[in-house]
């Protein structure tokens, strides 16, 4: 498949991916004070796994998946001590699988890789049956509201990926479907080399 080999070229090397920076968001470091210490989190989409190892570090129990192998890899040699981390290689749709429930469940950057409507409200419903009652959910993904990557729904990345562009409204009324918003409103999200992108953020508490 022409993305999965994508992919593949993107994680070649550790931090070569245009999204990987070393630097924790301050977005991440405020997830500390709206969740319970020792919280069980899980993070769908954790690429080379900066943001979960900075959570375990910070005494939560994460779980993070990717669907890249190489990325599970390199964010594996990152662990040095023991975690109460798990990086494993699945995919979004393998959510649904887990027995155990989460106090709070992010994606980073990734909810836009999820091309269809059918598909994003399947995911979330799949994180909403992941969570525990009043569980929290977070989701930062590229935004509709701006013409980065050209417009439409469906727009291709510099890196040749389709990625999806919904507008925040779009995006509140996908969420609102399983949860109560929080908070809600746009970011910038920073891109190699030197780019600046318009985001979504939505966090929401399970209904």
């Amino acid at each position: 498949m022409k993305e999965e080999k994508t992919f593949k070229e993107i994680y070649l090397k550790p931090n070569y991916a245009p999204w990987t920076f070393k630097k924790i968001p301050k977005k991440i470091n405020q997830i500390i004070k709206i969740i319970p210490k020792k919280s069980k989190i899980l993070e769908v989409g954790c690429g080379e796994g900066n943001h979960s190892i900075y959570l375990a570090k910070k005494g939560f129990d994460v779980i993070a998946i990717d669907s890249s192998k190489n990325a599970i890899e390199f964010a594996k040699k990152k662990i040095k001590k023991k975690f109460k981390i798990k990086f494993l290689c699945k995919d979004y749709s393998k959510v649904s699988q887990y027995k155990e429930k989460f106090d709070f469940i992010f994606d980073w950057r990734f909810l836009h890789e999820i091309k269809t409507k059918n598909e994003r409200k399947k995911y979330i419903d799949s994180i909403s049956n992941a969570l525990k009652d009043e569980g929290k959910y977070l989701t930062v993904a590229f935004s509709g509201d701006s013409n980065f990557m050209g417009t439409g729904k469906l727009r291709t990345s510099p890196a040749g990926i389709k990625i999806y562009f919904a507008t925040l409204k779009e995006t509140e009324k996908l969420v609102k479907t399983k949860f109560k918003i929080l908070n809600s409103r746009h970011i910038i999200l920073p891109q190699k080399p030197k780019l600046k992108i318009l985001g979504n953020y939505v966090l929401s508490i399970k209904k």
